[in-house]
């Protein structure tokens, strides 16, 4: 039967260069991005993940798409210092840096995608997600304008065009109050990251986009790219105090937690929310995985146990690492998850023991298992 195809791209900063390792060692680091696009039919992507698909739609192959997320110049294009306290950095800066990183190839989305690519096969529809800031909800860019899941709406005259590549890229990548210092202002409206949304992993909503084209479930399997789920304790609240002091104190607390919290969806859900939804078996029993679902979940999951590289430093990271040394660490996260020294996060895992029920427990099974159920269409 042939196979509807979703790529998923999750949101994590500099840490999605580890979707890039995943592509590399699913197509191989001299593909250039058109054909590795042409092996799907949808795309959907959020902030980190949005770049991953930049550099994609660019036609860059793998390995120079690596090659990008490695330079730090590149990576202070789009982290740019220079923000007033509490944020860190430029949100026009960041624009700036993404139009001249992606260069001619910032155009509207329909001219870069839904279309034919450069070595004459079809382009996927994509989709970027972000959150509109005045409305207080969650906003898709898409390739396909008239696709049946957009709301339908009069033309007027003078309604702005569709954003650029470098518009959604920025809008879905744009975190708020503690990373950027503005919401990003476009002629289509204000946007922040679409992880406000609840798209930090946009698994989901994308299944719902691709439904909505009249796929059927059973003919639809997903790859869900991640960026590091960094398993760590609890954190816990300070109790509740009459002071003043200790008061602000606890609201600054769970401020940073609520913030980072909208960039740490729990993990697996929306994998495991598309993998209901595309007819996933269920698991009848603890000792019985489901490893032959439609949703293949690519993503590291170090744990306290992790010493190379130490889970002390992984957990130290932040989503913006810039400095190359922390870049090197993720970077190193990623190479021995591939080699399988650090675990896979599965589509839904057992939270007493930590084991798959859905999904796959190393990198080389998933990948195993999304080569069976999507065959390479480029040679």
């Amino acid at each position: 039967m042939a196979r509807r195809r979703i790529l998923s791209l999750d949101g994590g900063g500099s840490w999605a260069l580890l979707e890039v390792w995943s592509l590399i060692q699913a197509y191989g680091a001299e593909t250039p991005g058109h054909d590795v696009l042409a092996e799907f039919d949808f795309v959907a992507a959020n902030s980190g993940g949005s770049l991953v698909l930049g550099g994609l739609l660019m036609d860059l192959t793998l390995g120079e798409l690596m090659e990008l997320f490695r330079s730090e110049a590149r990576r202070r294009q789009i982290f740019v210092a220079g923000a007033s306290p509490p944020a860190r950095y430029s949100t026009d800066g960041k624009l700036a840096g993404l139009r001249a990183i992606l260069g001619p190839t910032d155009r509207p989305l329909p001219e870069v995608a839904s279309r034919t690519g450069n070595r004459g096969r079809p382009l996927p529809h994509v989709l970027i997600a972000a959150y509109a800031v005045e409305q207080e909800k969650g906003v898709l860019f898409r390739s396909d304008l008239t696709a049946p899941a957009a709301s339908v709406e009069p033309v007027e005259a003078g309604r702005p065009p569709s954003v650029t590549l470098a518009e959604a890229i920025h809008a879905s990548s744009n975190a708020p109050i503690l990373y950027f210092d503005d919401a990003a202002r476009l002629a289509a409206g204000n946007f922040w990251d679409g992880a406000i949304a609840g798209w930090n992993c946009p698994a989901a909503v994308a299944v719902i986009e691709a439904l909505a084209y009249g796929w059927q479930p059973r003919e639809i399997v997903l790859l869900s790219l991640g960026s590091g789920n960094v398993l760590v304790p609890d954190k816990r609240l300070p109790p509740p105090s009459d002071d003043l002091g200790l008061k602000l104190q606890r609201l600054s607390r769970e401020v940073g937690m609520m913030l980072r919290a909208i960039l740490k969806e729990p993990a697996s859900s929306a994998p495991f929310h598309a993998h209901v939804m595309l007819g996933g078996a269920l698991p009848t029993n603890p000792r019985d995985a489901i490893t032959d679902g439609p949703v293949v979940r690519l993503n590291p999951m170090p744990g306290p146990a992790t010493t190379d590289p130490p889970h002390a430093r992984l957990a130290a990271l932040d989503m913006d690492a810039i400095a190359a040394e922390d870049v090197a660490v993720i970077e190193r996260l990623g190479q021995r998850w591939l080699a399988g020294f650090v675990p896979n996060e599965p589509v839904r895992m057992q939270r007493a023991t930590g084991h798959p029920d859905i999904g796959h427990r190393t990198a080389a099974e998933a990948l195993a298992a999304w080569a069976a159920l999507a065959p390479r269409r480029v040679g």
